[in-house]
């Protein structure tokens, strides 16, 4: 990140990398802190739009046992942020490297949208898909 960064950007880019290490150690409460009650999501794996952070919990348990050991890392590229007032758009793409040598990493673009409520950044929207493979 640049020096001319806002305190805002600093604390949505932390809070992206913060999201999938959380994901890595299954911390599903320190990853929920950042979610809005009344998130909405499109999933890389599931088609219907998600709706509230009670549905997401219904598709994070309805995936397989031990599919989060199946995952070596997650490697970021840097997130593009804007930031209006109580609104935030971050941008980013990320490769899910998995255990198995044999599968093919994934690489994923993700954008989310962060409303500002309390005094507290949470995460509204969040959508994901899956690239080509190159």
């Amino acid at each position: 990140m640049s020096s001319s960064v806002t305190d805002d950007e600093k604390w949505l880019h932390d809070a992206v990398y913060a999201m999938y290490d959380a994901y890595l150690t299954s911390d599903r409460a320190r990853a929920d802190s950042y979610i809005a009650e009344d998130v909405t999501l499109w999933d890389t794996e599931h088609e219907p739009l998600v709706f509230g952070l009670s549905g997401l919990n219904a598709l994070r348990d309805s995936r397989p046992p031990g599919s989060v050991g199946a995952v070596a890392g997650i490697d970021v590229t840097e997130p593009v942020i804007d930031v209006w007032e109580d609104f935030a758009l971050v941008r980013h793409t990320f490769t899910v490297r998995f255990t198995d040598p044999a599968a093919r990493p994934e690489r994923v673009r993700n954008t989310g949208v962060w409303r500002r409520r309390e005094g507290t950044w949470l995460l509204v929207h969040n959508h994901e898909d899956v690239l080509p493979e190159q």
